[in-house]
């Protein structure tokens, strides 16, 4: 038998039985069985089922896909080292970097460059050493040094890229396909395995394929990885094979709960859905639980985990010291202690040094989305933009907070975005009977919740940094009490109110801003929705009071004023208060959404109202306020009640019909409907075409 093939089977025989005790594993002696050890203290502290989390300089290891949490996290490095018997090791050494670090310091909308910055690439190397043997031949004399050792290394080369876009179009789906909404990255490694086998040298190039879906929220990822999918052999220099290297596939699932404390659990589970043949089906689980959210200044991760076929139990801590000095170049460790199944030289505790730095800090992601959100012109264009989503879920998580409350403003762009997607629903989507509905109620009543619940949670974790924009800060707070009083909750609202929003937030006057004249009109704003919040709890008086005090858009606050004068019978205070706006102005301003229409303008309910208020002043004139309703469709003819009036009854033919033929009884009947009609649309919050429909039928 020749030499190097006796070297090999020896080898083999010395690998099978130094791993006789993975027998339990039903792996003893197959090829590449040194890639199937694990690396990475947090991944191992989790029990191995880390195949939808990979979120550190291991995710060429476990899935590459998991790169791309670097867009988020910044560049990672990692070593890992791991003692066994008789001077034998397995260590691991890696770095993972985005290539958005290059571009974090400026802005570019080249579709080349925006491309490129989106993929993430990672390098690790691996390697296993059983130590010196000492060999002899025939004659007694000791074997060349090169001969006496026992050496395996992987380098894993790895991308990731994010492929968003395929789920964009569920942006734009309700029920079960909606609720998908998330993130989706695709990742790769080339692995070059090399073996050193008492002189023999071994080659084989091998693949891994990962796939990893986060859900919107941020609440569950979903991960799975097909690992050394081409099953290549390894080949010796003289042409001598060795058996293929198995294919393995892992799928992953990770949970956060949302919940209070339990903020700070992540619950995770790995299943082997391709195991290599004669190999025992692997589970795998792994719990974390971060104290920092018992007590913000304890550095501490503490993670227990499980498996089927490697480890009975582990247990893990992290110590990530940026927490106290709020340095994120600062090194975190990751200790795991396993307590092996077998007892091949692996039983004992596993150690990884880490250092993440982040130029992604809560003030980059803010930023970028704000650049987002402003140039954004319509409601439409700002539901659809999934990125400016993904950037405010970036700054919410990031690690750097910076030195003002970015990750709080962030959560209060998150809740406006979900409370104007319920606005441009509401607009565009109303039910066939006009109203708003209890669906609709809750929703507001979530988007509320949003705004107390979550903005409470990050204003804790910001507390004592000052506002980023107070401007959007003001606008944040008028989304808020609108989402009340759309979500059936007044009174609330009516409180809120009442000391100037200072029992919300950050405990700001809404009433007293600075001079600046950009942060006037909010002052305006709130007046306004003061005066609905009370109108709508009856309290007329008080209603009055406040937008007789408002000072903003007094277009708008005189239009309101005309509409309870009329309830109340005071047509000459209507009349007068009337006209003194001025068509042309009477839309309704940017971030007022009550009442809420699809025009946007007020300028149709003018014009109606002062039909109405002419109406009950003297029926028998009917050439006045006839006239002021035919303004409606020439002035506004694409508004809701232009539409109201003139399609499928033809109101307006009708009424003009019956003056003509002096039929003032049917006449008087048409307009008390239509005036019906128009006081339940506002009672409602809805001036829309089907809102005016519904009543008036």
């Amino acid at each position: 038998m020749r030499r190097s093939t006796l070297i090999f089977l020896l080898v083999q025989l010395a690998l099978a039985s130094s791993s006789a005790d993975l027998a339990a594993q039903g792996s003893a002696g197959q090829a590449g069985e040194f890639l199937r050890f694990g690396v990475g203290a947090k991944a191992l502290g989790l029990g191995r089922a880390f195949t939808s989390i990979a979120d550190d300089a291991s995710a060429p290891y476990w899935n590459p896909s998991g790169l791309s949490s670097l867009a988020r996290n910044g560049g990672s490095f990692m070593f890992m080292h791991m003692p066994l018997r008789e001077g034998a090791s397995f260590n691991y050494l890696a770095a993972g970097l985005p290539l958005r670090v290059f571009f974090v310091s400026s802005e570019t909308s080249h579709p080349i460059i925006n491309v490129v910055q989106e993929f993430n690439f990672g390098v690790g190397v691996l390697w296993h050493s059983l130590g010196e043997f000492q060999f002899f031949d025939d004659l007694g004399a000791a074997a060349p040094e090169a001969q006496n050792s026992v050496r395996q290394t992987a380098v894993y080369l790895s991308f990731s890229y994010p492929l968003h876009a395929l789920l964009k179009p569920l942006s734009a789906q309700t029920g079960w396909l909606g609720f998908l909404k998330g993130d989706l990255d695709i990742g790769l490694t080339t692995k070059l395995v090399r073996q050193n086998l008492f002189g023999e040298h071994g080659a084989a190039t091998s693949f891994d394929l990962g796939w990893r879906y986060r859900h919107q929220s941020g609440i569950f990822q979903l991960g799975f990885t097909l690992r050394d999918f081409n099953q290549p052999a390894i080949s010796y220099d003289d042409h001598l094979v060795g058996d293929d290297i198995p294919s393995q596939g892992v799928v992953g699932f990770s949970l956060r709960p949302p919940f209070g404390h339990l903020r700070g659990l992540w619950l995770s589970f790995d299943y082997g859905v391709i195991q290599p043949a004669g190999r025992e089906r692997d589970y795998m689980f792994g719990v974390e639980y971060d104290l920092s959210f018992i007590r913000s200044d304890l550095p501490l991760k503490l993670r227990f985990g499980a498996n089927s076929n490697y480890e009975s139990l582990t247990f893990g801590i992290n110590f990530s010291p940026e927490i106290i000095w709020g340095q994120d170049w600062l090194p975190y460790a990751d200790w795991a202690y396993a307590n092996d199944r077998s007892r091949f030289d692996a039983t004992g505790p596993r150690y990884s040094i880490s250092i993440d730095r982040n130029p992604f800090t809560a003030k980059y992601w803010y930023q970028k989305a704000m650049i987002e959100y402003r140039a954004a012109t319509n409601l439409a264009e700002l539901n659809a933009n999934e990125k400016l989503r993904r950037y405010l879920k970036n700054a919410e998580s990031a690690k750097n907070s910076g030195s003002r409350a970015y990750r709080y403003e962030a959560a209060l762009r998150g809740a406006d975005l979900e409370f104007l997607a319920s606005i441009a629903e509401m607009e565009n989507g109303i039910a066939a009977n006009g109203v708003a509905g209890n669906s609709s109620h809750k929703k507001f009543k979530r988007v509320a919740a949003l705004y107390t619940n979550r903005g409470a949670k990050f204003l804790l974790e910001d507390y004592g940094k000052p506002e980023v924009d107070r401007q959007e800060y003001f606008k944040s707070f008028i989304y808020y009490v609108q989402s009340l009083i759309l979500g059936g909750q007044d009174e609330e609202a009516v409180n809120v109110c009442a000391d100037s929003g200072r029992s919300w937030g950050k405990n700001l006057n809404v009433l007293s801003p600075p001079a600046a004249s950009q942060y006037s009109q909010y002052a305006g704003y709130f007046g306004y929705l003061h005066a609905y919040a009370l109108y709508k709890s009856r309290l007329q008086d008080e209603a009055v009071d406040v937008l007789n005090r408002a000072g903003a858009n007094q277009h708008l606050a005189n239009y309101f004023l005309a509409h309870i004068a009329f309830l109340r019978g005071e047509y000459q205070t209507a009349v007068r208060m009337l006209g003194e706006i001025d068509l042309n102005a009477a839309r309704f301003p940017p971030h007022l959404f009550l009442p809420v229409t699809q025009d946007h303008v007020f300028g149709d309910e003018v014009l109606f109202l002062k039909g109405a208020v002419l109406y009950k002043l003297n029926p028998r004139v009917a050439n006045d306020y006839i006239s002021e309703f035919a303004k409606i469709p020439r002035f506004f003819p694409d508004s809701d009640l232009a539409k109201f009036l003139t399609t499928e009854d033809e109101i307006l033919t009708r009424m003009i019909e019956f003056y003509e033929n002096n039929n003032f009884q049917a006449l008087e009947a048409l307009l008390t409907r239509i005036i019906f009609s128009y006081i339940n649309a506002f009672s409602n919050g809805l001036l829309k075409e089907e809102s005016y429909t519904y009543n008036y039928k």
